[in-house]
């Protein structure tokens, strides 16, 4: 494996949500900007001081200094905080939104790349290859927020959202050898059709 700087990390396993891998899609509701993105559901229990060593890492090559950001600016933010539910933002975790004007790696459990895109989708659970980055805005002030490199895909969940797979809701079938149809000619076809 490489060796990452400072501002990089490769996370433990997270719950993806929002996942736009394989097609860029607008950054805000309505906007022209596409890119490619995916927003990090953290468990309570994630340790966040990796992260936290990223982003100070990002702001000393921006400012030379470690500065005081906003909640508003800040990469990582409390589920509990948002003003709207959204399944997967659990009370007790916190999230991240990271983007990139590139198309990120999307790998397997075994490093192969992953070429279909319905086998990535929100709810699974995946490590993600990020890099912070500091920003500053006339008006927004400074943040800091986090490019989206690559994915590996580590396991399948509920999807989010309430969409069901297939696999959770048809049970099996027991199918017998039946020719149906075979000894009906076009017209008796038709008829039934009708």
């Amino acid at each position: 494996m490489i060796e990452l700087n400072e501002t990089e990390i490769v996370t433990e396993p997270v719950r993806l949500a929002f996942p736009a891998l394989f097609e860029p899609k607008p950054t805000v509701k309505g906007g022209t900007e596409l890119k490619y993105q995916a927003a990090l559901l953290l468990p309570p229990d994630y340790d966040l001081k990796p992260l936290a060593v990223c982003v100070k890492a990002a702001m000393i090559d921006k400012w030379g200094k470690v500065v005081k950001l906003t909640a508003r600016n800040a990469p990582v933010k409390k589920c509990d905080d948002r003003d709207i539910e959204l399944a997967g933002y659990d009370e007790g975790w916190r999230y991240l939104n990271a983007k990139s004007g590139y198309q990120p790696s999307v790998l397997d459990q075994k490093k192969q790349v992953i070429l279909d895109e319905a086998r990535v989708f929100a709810g699974c659970w995946c490590r993600f290859h990020l890099a912070a980055y500091a920003w500053e805005h006339a008006q927004g002030g400074k943040g800091v927020s986090f490019s989206l490199n690559s994915v590996q895909l580590v396991r399948e969940d509920a999807r989010l959202g309430g969409r069901k797979a297939a696999t959770e809701v048809f049970g099996t079938v027991e199918v017998e050898d039946v020719n149906v149809g075979s000894d009906l000619d076009d017209d008796e076809m038709g008829d039934l059709l009708e």
